[in-house]
């Protein structure tokens, strides 16, 4: 059977937030859809640009440790990073040049991160508390600033920070008040994510 048209195929492989903007408005154009487009792409836009503004000026950002997945133990790539960078947080590892890669646990020790987050690829909070007993045995696991601290989180990766769409700038809301709690408050919605304690 063939088809009445030659289909236009829209190849999306976004790498940066702003990708993620541009690819919706190339749907949004390519679907008739242009307005619809504009109309989430500001809208995103906006929520971005005022995480980004409270964040600008502030003193010290704090060490954060995206985990993607735990066995093999890798950090978060594509916009994570950049996410956390507009969270206001500075990256233990990654950056927003470069995919997830592998890390040894050694590593992460030295790192000494002050938040930590739990964000395995594609799943939800309740897979993401899976993950933890898998590293809260490892030796060094308590020295690590964000344990001491009570900073350690698991989040909806699923809903938040693995898809390329408009609620990974929900994602970056729920990390901006992760990272800088006396910034943010009530950005986190129910379910989305956990604060961990005593683990």
């Amino acid at each position: 059977m063939s088809l009445p048209k030659q289909p236009d195929v829209i190849s999306l492989d976004p790498q940066y937030v702003g990708d993620v903007l541009e690819d919706i408005r190339r749907v949004g154009q390519a679907t008739g859809a242009t307005e619809a487009a504009e109309r989430i792409t500001s809208e995103m836009q906006g929520r971005i640009d005022t995480i980004v503004a409270r964040t600008a000026e502030i003193s010290r950002r704090p060490r954060v440790l995206h985990l993607e997945w735990v066995d093999p133990l890798m950090c978060g790539g594509h916009w994570v990073p950049e996410m956390v960078e507009m969270a206001g947080g500075e990256n233990c590892f990654g950056d927003k040049e470069t995919g997830s890669f592998r890390l040894e646990w050694e590593e992460v020790v030295a790192s000494q991160p002050e938040v930590i987050i739990f964000m395995p690829c594609g799943f939800d909070v309740k897979r993401a508390l899976d993950d933890v007993p898998l590293l809260s045995e490892m030796e060094g696991w308590q020295s690590l600033p964000a344990v001491k601290n009570n900073r350690v989180y698991a989040i909806d990766a699923g809903a938040y920070t693995s898809r390329s769409g408009p609620r990974l700038v929900v994602g970056l809301e729920i990390m901006a008040e992760m990272i800088h709690p006396e910034l943010f408050s009530g950005m986190i919605p129910e379910s989305g994510a956990i604060r961990l304690y005593g683990v």
